[in-house]
């Protein structure tokens, strides 16, 4: 394949040790709980693996191998390392990687004081050091249905909430189950091991004097508190020898803790651990849940974590690998910068196993984007297996791969939102005859508002668009699909992507000119809404007119940081993810919110991974959140209620927006039931899915036909 100039670095060979790889894009260890209970290898782990090396990746490394399986596991699926039985499986997933000329490392890993799967079986954690377990931080912002689900998790749970501190001996023991456990990679034919030294983990709990209190050779100084680790880096090279590549993931900094990590210590131990015999060194970062792991390891600002990588590249005379939100345009930069040697990817790889090769042919418009939801992350809070928001078959590879269709069928997808569009591509990829329409003037539905207020959404609401215009599919817009024009086209399939029905809750003065509904808003960016004057319906008119690309996503973004029809106080009613997002997009624009939800949840529907995170900084942007509300009456003011202490309230507002709900949008499928061969539901028309759901259902009624 010839390698687009754009990407030379990131595109060319590296080495790790005596390792030699393809590209420098490594796919960072992930916890997928893909892998069996019992830590054996299945075929389900391996399709996972083996369709990310088809992709391109350099270099593979699965994640929390489990050394002392099953004790320390933190997710219910992990691969166990800890005997010889596990490493005929290991064998296969090794040839499996390797069919495609990726290489395939693990991460040896072993849960400490947050070893949820020893919580959850009656045991109690083991720690550098004895301690309470702050379960209250994950509670923070947790929804009335998510708790029994959590108590359920860890009904078995000892009856004391804390970690036992490790003995001496007990660690000598552990040490030689890192080293036993390299020795089991290797004998499967594995390429190489990563030991996870960061990320709250049994190891990282040495390093970090936020939780090391030992007073013994084990804790203290900085050096003392590096003994573990590099015991564990020995006893790995006395069983490996000294050519196989061993290489250590570790923490550059903590983010948020008292008495964290440093920058300072974090370059400092890269010293050791370089002088102890690594091949290289990952460096990531910690934050915690109470920063949502915002900043590290699940990083939100792109690149947040180069820097450190960057520090400790000049400090060491090994590859360093960094990580964190880098995509290929910022990782060919920081390659080329020098800041490191090679460059990790987990969720963009999870979300598009192509990305190394769209990448490498400048097909770049063909990469499915990660949109941040955390949706992936967050299943391991529950334990559960990982799913993409974006990528129905991460997981279910060979349940929901796409093959050619038998028969080519013609096919019909009413509505042009995500699971509309995902139905069309997926639909068209199996070789069928596929048109979709939507009443309205463009592509994307309600992801075309979402893309407004949330820019996160809108590369995948431009990726979709793209696979509409790539593929052999015929669009038609401005065109509203009846039972007539059904009847008129005679399809063999319809699939109906026509959203939901917004409603709005039947508040006293909820007709007011200054209250705006959901499907206000909407209209309000499209200029059709009634609650507009002529005079501003005709300006965006005009200007759209004289400026086509002025309603792009992001011109419409822009322009509603200079000017929107809304009071400078807003109070949203209904506490919805929609709802906050919206909030934030508001206050973002000079508008000081308040939101008022009658029940005690809020973004109930936001994945918890990403929730911890988005409702303290929405509260720390000055957005006023009341729950658990009782609503008496919209006046011209503002909103009167009943606080949840009993208080009568008036909230000063000049806008109120009605955030309402959603209802299946199903009279379509009603009238022409009996009249076509296959008709599908997918998305809001069905219940209320949102991006994720959308594009799951679209993804499965495409492979139904």
């Amino acid at each position: 394949m010839a390698v687009t100039p754009r990407f030379r670095k990131l595109l060319e060979p590296g080495r790790i040790g005596k390792m030699e790889l393809k590209n420098r894009i490594v796919q960072s260890a992930m916890g997928t709980s893909l892998e069996r209970e019992d830590g054996f290898v299945d075929d389900r782990i391996k399709d996972f693996y083996e369709e990310r090396a088809k992709g391109g990746v350099g270099l593979i490394v699965m994640g929390i191998g489990a050394i002392d399986h099953p004790d320390g596991k933190v997710l219910p699926g992990q691969l166990g390392l800890s005997d010889d039985k596990f490493i005929p499986g290991l064998k296969e997933m090794a040839e499996a990687v390797h069919r495609h000329g990726a290489k395939l490392a693990i991460q040896l890993q072993r849960g400490g004081k947050i070893a949820t799967e020893d919580m959850c079986h009656g045991r109690q954690p083991v720690s550098s050091s004895a301690g309470s377990i702050p379960m209250g931080d994950a509670m923070q912002d947790m929804g009335a249905v998510e708790i029994p689900r959590l108590a359920a998790r860890f009904a078995n749970m000892p009856a004391k909430l804390e970690s036992v501190e490790l003995t001496v001996e007990q660690i000598h023991q552990i040490v030689e189950k890192f080293g036993e456990a390299a020795r089991r990679v290797k004998e499967a034919g594995i390429d190489g091991v990563e030991i996870h030294a960061a990320h709250g983990y049994l190891l990282s709990e040495f390093l970090s004097r936020s939780c090391n209190k030992r007073t013994d050779e084990y804790g203290g100084v900085l050096k003392n508190r590096a003994r573990i680790v590099l015991e564990v880096v020995k006893a790995v090279r006395d069983r490996v020898g000294a050519d196989y590549p061993v290489w250590i993931r570790m923490d550059g900094r903590e983010f948020g803790l008292e008495d964290g990590i440093t920058t300072e210590e974090g370059t400092e131990l890269a010293r050791m651990f370089e002088e102890a015999g690594v091949a290289a060194i990952n460096v990531s970062g910690y934050g915690g849940i109470r920063g949502g792991f915002y900043d590290a390891p699940i990083v939100y600002p792109p690149g947040n974590l180069v820097s450190l990588a960057q520090g400790i590249k000049k400090v060491v005379n090994i590859p360093v690998i960094a990580v964190g939100r880098i995509s290929a345009e910022l990782g060919e930069e920081v390659l080329r910068q020098g800041k490191a040697d090679f460059i990790a990817m987990a969720r963009a790889i999870l979300a598009d196993p192509e990305y190394p090769h769209k990448v490498a042919s400048g097909k770049m418009e063909d990469i499915r984007p990660c949109i941040l939801c955390y949706h992936c992350v967050s299943q391991a809070f529950w334990g559960e297996p990982v799913f993409c928001a974006v990528n129905a078959a991460a997981g279910k590879e060979a349940e929901l791969r796409i093959e050619s269709a038998k028969q080519p069928k013609k096919v019909l997808v009413v509505g042009g939102g995500p699971g509309g569009m995902e139905s069309a591509r997926v639909a068209a990829l199996r070789g069928h005859d596929v048109t979709i329409c939507d009443k309205g003037r463009r592509l994307g539905g309600s992801l075309v508002f979402a893309s407004v207020a949330n820019a996160d959404n809108e590369d995948f609401l431009n990726y979709l668009i793209a696979q509409m215009g790539k593929l052999p599919i015929t669009v038609k817009l401005g065109v509203e699909v009846t039972p007539a024009l059904i009847e008129d086209i005679k399809p063999d399939v319809v699939i109906l992507a026509l959203g939901g029905n917004l409603t709005t809750p039947q508040i006293p003065g909820a007709a007011l000119p200054s209250v705006l509904s959901g499907k206000d808003l909407r209209q309000m960016v499209s200029g059709t809404s009634e609650k507009l004057s002529w005079w501003q319906k005709r300006a965006l008119f005009l200007a759209s007119a004289l400026m086509p690309g002025l309603l792009s996503v992001p011109s419409l973004r822009r322009l509603t940081g200079y000017w929107m029809p809304l009071g400078k106080r807003v109070a949203i009613i209904g506490g919805d993810m929609v709802a906050c997002e919206l909030a934030k997009f508001l206050v973002e624009r000079g508008r000081e919110v308040t939101i008022l939800e009658s029940s005690t949840d809020m973004a109930i529907e936001m994945a918890i991974g990403r929730r911890w995170n988005f409702l303290p900084r929405l509260r720390e942007a000055g957005v006023t959140i009341l729950k658990n509300v009782d609503f008496e009456e919209i006046t011209p003011h503002g909103v009167n209620i009943t606080d949840s202490e009993g208080k009568k309230q008036a909230i000063a507002a000049d806008t109120v927006v009605l955030a309402g709900g959603m209802e299946p949008n199903q009279a379509l499928s009603q009238q022409i039931e009996g009249k076509v061969p296959q008709i599908h539901l997918v998305g809001d028309c069905s219940e209320l899915r949102l991006i994720h759901g959308a594009v799951e259902d679209g993804y499965r009624a495409a492979l139904a036909i």
